[in-house]
């Protein structure tokens, strides 16, 4: 096999070790595993999202997503999201949920707001972020957001949370924050909270990244006292159940 493998590049060897794999594995009239595509790839409202080909966070997350407008199909309100940067976690709800909600889309579209102290990671001292990044101009987004019928679409423009006060006579079943900083994610927590129908859920895209502690900060500062049930997932988003 070194004999083999000498000389090859690195995609080359790769492949010359898969084929002296495979024949070692028919010499002994074995066959190799094949990777299996999870269930949940399979769904319907998965991939109509995903055949729209946006970029933006993992699949896993907007999977997650799908499944909890999904179950909040029975609980009233509408849906509130702070930060879109390509709208593809946006896309992805909007395929999977069977509710007809009006969908609340805030974002700056000039990337980021300046970080704090509070954003700061521990072994540097510093955010990892800077003000303007991750910015998507609003024509592309509302591109990708095209061709949803169904559903009513609110684009709220501006730094948050200027513009929240035009819908504090409305009432959420959901909000989806991922803002990635301490204080425009606080900003969006002390805002909805109180609008979350009772049964409703709050996501938190950015929870346990490494990038954004900010934002954890926030969620732990807010729920400190209880008034919500966080649970941590292992795709470093987090939910808080509202009590009903």
């Amino acid at each position: 096999m070194a004999e083999e493998l000498m000389g090859a590049g690195p995609k080359a060897r790769a492949a010359k070790k898969r084929g002296l794999k495979d024949r070692a594995l028919d010499a002994l009239g074995l066959q190799r595993k094949k990777k299996r595509t999870p269930e949940w790839r399979k769904r319907d409202y998965f991939n109509l999202a995903l055949s729209r080909g946006i970029e933006g966070i993992p699949d896993e997350r907007c999977f997650v997503l799908q499944n909890v407008v999904r179950g909040l199909r029975h609980v009233p309100g509408d849906v509130a999201e702070c930060g879109l940067r390509f709208g593809k976690s946006t896309a992805f709800m909007l395929a999977a949920d069977e509710a007809k909600r009006t969908y609340c889309l805030f974002d700056s579209f000039e990337g980021l707001s300046a970080p704090q102290p509070e954003d700061a990671l521990s072994d540097t001292g510093k955010a990892y972020w800077d003000q303007a990044d991750l910015s998507v101009p609003e024509d592309r987004v509302r591109a990708n957001l095209a061709g949803f019928p169904d559903k009513t679409l609110l684009f709220f423009k501006g730094w948050i949370p200027e513009r929240f006060p035009e819908v504090a006579d409305r009432t959420f079943a959901l909000l989806h924050v991922d803002v990635d900083l301490y204080q425009p994610t606080r900003d969006a927590l002390e805002f909805f909270w109180p609008r979350l129908a009772p049964g409703g859920i709050v996501v938190c895209d950015d929870y346990g990244s490494r990038k954004c502690p900010g934002a954890k900060r926030a969620f732990d500062e807010f729920f400190a006292d209880g008034r919500g049930r966080l649970i941590e997932l292992p795709t470093v988003q987090a939910l808080v159940l509202k009590p009903g």
